[in-house]
């Protein structure tokens, strides 16, 4: 971890790669390395953020040691039954800040490190993360997505100052938490083909030392996937690891790439649809998890179409834009301005555009069909997921079959990047896919 926190400097790439991430400490007993740590960087008082069940995670174990430490500062702790990342939970966290304080420490994982990653950047000072459980990939990232205008939105922040990790308190997470830190990682097998695949068709930037960095955190995360269920420290240390690499992978590149990709769109589709409906959200990993096995039957299908170049040349370039619309405001709802908006700035769906791709789609496409070879099996990520506890299927987490047919069609408009799902799009095949896998999976 101090060699990857160096940066690469000499990329094959031809780019330097750096993080703001300063400090990583994985161990039993982290918590206390706190006070060390706001020495190192120079912080008088801080400003402890947590909610009711983060609190009693870490939180009061960590306000001890800081009174211990004879270390002033400020807290506050929402007591929301299901925190949301949204305008309302940023303006308590604004109203309750104490001016006085210099870093801000969270207690919590994925909606208490984004909340406070984009205070972080807003006001311009330091943060620390005291993660409670290895549940999601975000801890390291340079983006906070969150919840405005009732879209999921991805937002500029900034990496944390250290990331504080204590295998006493991650141990005694709960177990579909770990699951879901798991389903996490597993997106990384169809987030790298979309990268390459984007990177076939369209030039986008792709840096190999930096995937490799991702494949090697996702295969030492796979070699202790038995150990998980039991908490081992070796494997807890191992995922919290490869979740915090995730995020340094990200701010190497300066997107999500190496870490998101068709996977993180179905999943954070479904997470607007259960806000939509008021339903009690699922942990993102989950959904992760269970989206990159749905991502992977995409590609099996593909791949058993016996497609070939003069196939693709001759496809049929249809598209019905006011019929597109309306499904968007259909399944959409007040998000759909946002949606409509990103399409009118970036044009994803423009004929001519989808005409130049599919040259170069046929062009390239024994190296397309190669890459998309190389996935496991759709079956095997199911049974990833079950081994370490979590749920694989759709139906465990609320969802139906409507509503899973309706995110293989359209989760591809909430973000101007080229998948798997735009290539199907592309090639005039997303629609019957989503119908016979929706089909298939209920």
């Amino acid at each position: 971890m101090e060699e990857i926190l160096k940066g690469l400097s000499a990329c094959s790439c031809g780019r330097s790669h750096t993080t703001d991430l300063k400090k990583v400490v994985i161990k039993n007993g982290a918590l206390s390395e706190v006070p060390r740590l706001m020495q190192e960087g120079g912080f008088k008082r801080a400003f402890v953020v947590a909610d009711q069940n983060t609190e009693r995670a870490g939180g009061r174990a960590l306000t001890r040691i800081l009174n211990e430490a004879g270390i002033p500062y400020s807290a506050f702790i929402y007591l929301d039954r299901e925190l949301v990342p949204d305008e309302q939970a940023l303006g308590r966290f604004l109203v309750h800040f104490d001016p006085k304080c210099d870093v801000i420490i969270a207690v919590g994982s994925g909606t208490l490190n984004d909340l406070a990653r984009f205070v972080s950047f807003r006001l311009g000072i330091p943060y620390i993360i005291a993660a409670t459980a290895p549940s999601m990939d975000g801890y390291a990232s340079t983006v906070a997505p969150l919840i405005t205008n009732s879209m999921k939105t991805t937002y500029t922040a900034k990496t944390p100052w250290a990331i504080v990790a204590d295998l006493d308190v991650l141990a005694e997470s709960p177990p579909d938490m770990i699951a879901a830190g798991f389903g996490d990682i597993l997106g990384k097998f169809t987030a790298a083909i979309d990268w390459q695949l984007s990177t076939l068709i369209n030039g986008e930037y792709y840096c190999e030392e930096v995937a490799a960095l991702m494949r090697s955190a996702l295969d030492r995360t796979l070699a202790l996937q038995n150990d998980l269920t039991s908490r081992s420290n070796a494997a807890l240390h191992s995922l919290m690891e490869a979740l915090i690499i995730s995020g340094i992978a990200m701010s190497f590149v300066g997107n999500s790439r190496p870490a998101s990709g068709a996977e993180h769109h179905l999943a954070h589709y479904w997470e607007m649809q259960y806000l939509f409906s008021g339903r009690q959200p699922v942990l993102h990993g989950t959904k992760v998890g269970i989206a990159t096995w749905l991502v992977v039957k995409l590609h099996e299908h593909l791949l058993n179409a016996g497609l070939g170049p003069d196939d693709i040349r001759a496809l049929p370039r249809q598209f019905d834009q006011e019929e597109w619309e309306r499904e968007i405001r259909r399944v959409y709802r007040q998000g759909a301005p946002e949606v409509l908006h990103l399409e009118a700035a970036s044009g994803k769906n423009d004929l001519q555009k989808r005409a130049e791709r599919l040259q170069i789609i046929a062009q390239r496409w024994d190296e397309i069909q190669k890459l998309i070879s190389s996935l496991p099996p759709a079956a095997e990520i199911i049974r990833l997921i079950t081994a370490v506890g979590g749920p694989a299927y759709p139906g465990e987490i609320g969802l139906t079959q409507d509503l899973v047919h309706d995110s293989l069609l359209y989760a591809k408009e909430l973000r101007n990047r080229y998948t798997i799902l735009q290539l199907l799009w592309d090639l005039g095949l997303l629609e019957a896919y989503a119908e016979r896998i929706a089909e298939e999976v209920f």
